[in-house]
């Protein structure tokens, strides 16, 4: 447990080296949670964190104005659609999040499977929402630093061909 907790630490520190504003506002949304909420909570943000550094690699820093603008807009849409009949907001949600569906399917997944499992950490409904509206925005942030910046196209070779903002064009092997 000690060698988890260690790995954990240590992996904050890379992620706050790179992504200050963004860990600061992660770790200030869930600061008031229960320890084991919280602890949930951040590892989520890890695992989604690190989802898109293995895809993408290193992102464009997020600036904190970036980080409130996205929020904001994410909250705003929750709130409208508070009450919503559950197919709607499934419809909604694909169309909001088309780009990284499955990433907030797995968020929300996690969130709610804990139910069906029974497992002994029980999120209330408030928890469950704002987690996942503080993930959801997380992964809009990566998600737009990682398309507006660069392009991936896959060749039929199984190498990569990079578009970068300034059109340079970066061949890799895979």
């Amino acid at each position: 447990m000690i060698a988890e907790e260690l790995r954990a630490k240590n992996e904050l520190i890379k992620i706050g080296r790179s992504q200050t504003d963004l860990l600061a506002f992660v770790m200030a949304a869930f600061e008031e949670m229960d320890q084991k909420v919280r602890g949930f909570a951040i590892y989520m943000f890890v695992v989604i964190y690190r989802m898109f550094q293995e895809a993408q690699g290193e992102t464009k820093k997020i600036s904190s104005e970036e980080i409130i603008e996205c929020y904001d807009h994410n909250e705003a849409l929750m709130e409208r659609l508070e009450g919503a009949h559950e197919e709607f907001l499934d419809r909604i949600a694909r169309v909001q999040t088309s780009k990284q569906s499955y990433l907030v399917n797995y968020v929300a997944d996690a969130l709610m499977g804990e139910d069906e499992r029974g497992d002994v950490l029980a999120l209330t409904d408030e928890e469950k929402d704002f987690i996942f509206l503080v993930l959801k925005t997380v992964i809009d942030l990566l998600d737009q630093k990682v398309h507006s910046h660069e392009v991936v196209l896959e060749l039929l070779s199984g190498s990569r061909l990079h578009i970068s903002s300034s059109y340079t064009l970066i061949k890799g092997k895979e």
